[in-house]
């Protein structure tokens, strides 16, 4: 399948270096280079490399990617870096963000019992505009039925002023994409995409391959007029055993999210939807990923 030409107006697809994170940062971003992104979006991790500003810059820069998005360390996985105080956490992830001159940080909500915490995001947009970069929220989806995150519905995530849209939490949550996308076409600067496998759990499968309809979801931002960036986020563990292998999945990937956002399909062939999209208050994972 052939690279389809991106208007210089429109979307930026880049990738994350979430999915590799046992793996060397510089080797990541030598990986997402080769397969055809000229961006990524840096998830800050256990990896020393991802939580310094000057050496994450050189090796992006060896590779000839920027960095436009950086993603704070709010999984669960990741509970400890760069502290455990939300607050804090935050506040050096902006910090982070600011210095590698990225435009958005990809930010987690609380969890609805620290209201200490939901109290700062009121000062978050201000802190992050005196930084040069911007505080931006995803929604998260429930979990066994309950909603940990304070930031789950499409109303909960159109409180704040810069929103990242992630297609996968959304289809666990049951909720339609086009329309929380117009719900909130005004405040989203960034989008996570990925299919869902309707199992019941944030697959964060690869496009086209899931219950979503991302192909139509897709189109449809693509002739919105969003001009933000779109991070592929996927998981990346099938395609680990060789190099190739890797970078060969990543560049089908991107060029199926290229495809879909000029209104093209996501592939040249007839697409096989599996199963049914995932219900409302489907039981998964307590990670909280991506």
């Amino acid at each position: 399948m052939r690279d389809v030409p991106t208007p210089p107006d429109g979307p930026r697809v880049i990738a994350t270096t979430a999915g590799l994170l046992l793996t060397p940062l510089g080797w990541v971003l030598d990986a997402i280079a080769e397969a055809g992104f000229s961006g990524t979006e840096l998830l800050v991790s256990h990896d020393a490399d991802t939580r310094d500003p000057e050496r994450v810059t050189r090796l992006a820069a060896a590779a000839g990617l920027d960095v436009p998005v950086v993603h704070g360390p709010y999984m669960v996985l990741l509970r400890r870096v760069l502290g455990s105080s939300y607050v804090a956490k935050s506040r050096r992830s902006l910090a982070l963000a600011a210095e590698l001159g990225a435009e958005t940080m990809v930010a987690h909500a609380p969890y609805r019992w620290q209201p200490r915490a939901r109290a700062w995001l009121a000062e978050a947009d201000a802190e992050a505009a005196e930084l040069g970069t911007r505080f931006a929220m995803e929604n998260l989806y429930p979990i066994g039925g309950r909603k940990l995150s304070a930031v789950v519905t499409v109303e909960e995530l159109a409180a704040f002023e810069h929103v990242v849209f992630d297609t996968s939490h959304f289809g666990m949550a049951g909720v339609d994409l086009v329309e929380a996308f117009d719900a909130l076409a005004d405040r989203v600067v960034h989008l996570h995409v990925s299919d869902n496998f309707g199992q019941g759990k944030d697959s964060h499968a690869p496009l086209g391959e899931g219950v979503l309809d991302l192909e139509g979801f897709l189109a449809h931002v693509g002739r919105s007029g969003f001009t933000g960036t779109v991070t592929l986020e996927l998981d990346c563990r099938p395609y680990l055993d060789t190099r190739e292998s890797l970078v060969g999945f990543l560049a089908e990937q991107r060029r199926r999210a290229e495809r879909g956002l000029a209104g093209l399909g996501l592939t040249d062939r007839p697409r096989q939807r599996r199963g049914s999209a995932p219900p409302t208050g489907a039981r998964a994972s307590a990670d909280l990923e991506g």
